[in-house]
């Protein structure tokens, strides 16, 4: 093992390197960053948020649960890219009235600007959805905004 291998070794071995992945949310990590087992949180249950990064960087994230049948009706994001991994159950994503489907491990990008709907499949959907951060959130219904 040469010495650049071992000093990326030790490095990665350190405590500041290491993540610890034992709480069902989120753990702060000796150098900031925010870990999160989302694997251990239920896809049964309310639908919503069920679990959200921290602020405080540039990103937001939520894991969102739809229960069979739910839909996030049509509304347009003009302020930033959204990015969708499904991590389990499916649906239809509808962008710019064109349909996607969802299932477990299919990775969804909404550009800004586009006006979207989710509707969950049979088994409901469990995704993650990941952008820039933004002001509050504010969602106006399409037909308020033509007046």
């Amino acid at each position: 093992m040469d010495d650049h291998h071992r000093r990326t070794v030790r490095r990665r071995d350190s405590a500041r390197w290491r993540r610890n992945m034992n709480g069902p949310h989120h753990t702060p990590g000796p150098i900031g960053v925010t870990v999160a087992d989302l694997g251990s949180l239920s896809p049964a249950g309310g639908p919503g948020a069920v679990w959200s990064l921290p602020h405080g960087g540039d990103l937001d994230a939520n894991l969102v649960r739809l229960r069979p049948g739910d839909t996030i009706d049509d509304h347009i994001n003009d302020d930033v890219d959204v990015l969708m991994f499904v991590q389990s159950g499916g649906g239809a994503l509808v962008v710019d009235d064109t349909e996607h489907p969802l299932r477990s491990d299919v990775l969804a990008l909404v550009p800004k600007g586009s006006r979207r709907r989710i509707t969950a499949g049979p088994k409901g959907v469990f995704y993650l959805s990941v952008h820039h951060r933004r002001g509050p959130l504010t969602i106006t219904p399409t037909s308020v905004r033509g007046r």
